[in-house]
């Protein structure tokens, strides 16, 4: 699965392998299609992170589309602590810095 780079028209910033996994979804929150459209739930306007993209590798897709949405919302740093603690989950971040980020077991995914 091409993941689309959001900072490159166009580009891929990462290919994610189902290679070898039993149930694989993936799913990305991000600029990339939408611009800013994801909304912080507090404040009831778009989300003011840090992050361009979130990226999340979980059994279920509907699981992984709440998750990267909501990791994207929380920014780079408190996100990624958190998709960390979810078991069964992987995830690659994306900041506007280009600052790449991964939970410890992404990398068996990244083609």
């Amino acid at each position: 699965v091409g993941v689309a780079d959001p900072l490159r028209a166009g580009g891929l910033a990462a290919v994610v392998s189902s290679a070898g996994a039993a149930e694989l979804s993936v799913a990305t929150s991000g600029t990339a299609e939408r611009g800013a459209h994801v909304m912080d739930p507090r404040t009831g306007r778009p989300a003011d992170t840090d992050l361009v993209s979130a990226t999340v590798v979980a059994p279920r897709l509907t699981w992984a589309d709440c998750w990267a949405t909501a990791a994207f919302a929380r920014g780079s740093r408190a996100a990624l602590a958190w998709l960390e603690s979810l078991p069964g989950v992987e995830a690659l971040l994306l900041t506007a810095r280009e600052e790449v980020f991964r939970t410890g077991g992404m990398d068996r995914y990244l083609g």
